[in-house]
């Protein structure tokens, strides 16, 4: 079967992030639009903290993208992760271990650009 003719699921991805960087909102609708993904649906949001409790306690999965400019403070959002019980996928820095253990309380990750993805993929 060829990939093309695989079902592949669909994939419901929900950025959020502060209502008052307009700036880092439209890089990212920008950046989206480039991939071309299929299957996949994109919302960029601010959620009040309650509808945003909400949203992680009916997610599949948390993704942290976090970095720290001091290499000293963590992601506040990881700890909400957590308290949904969600499983979380975090971006590594310097501390970040002191929240995230790979492969106990989570996966961490270091940044891997699309296009390097995109040169290992399987063709069809």
């Amino acid at each position: 079967v060829s990939r093309s003719e695989r079902k592949l699921p669909s994939i419901v991805i929900v950025i959020t992030g502060k209502a008052d960087d307009d700036k880092a909102k439209r890089a990212c609708e920008q950046k989206i639009r480039e991939l071309q993904l299929r299957h996949v649906s994109f919302f960029l949001t601010f959620l009040p903290y309650e509808d945003y409790i909400k949203l992680l306690g009916s997610a599949d999965l948390g993704i942290s993208l976090h970095n720290s400019s001091s290499k000293k403070d963590l992601p506040m959002k990881v700890v909400d992760m957590f308290g949904c019980l969600l499983p979380v996928c975090a971006k590594d820095y310097d501390c970040l271990n002191e929240l995230v253990e790979n492969n106990v309380t989570g996966l961490t990750f270091n940044a891997v650009s699309y296009t390097h993805l995109r040169a290992h993929e399987t063709p069809e």
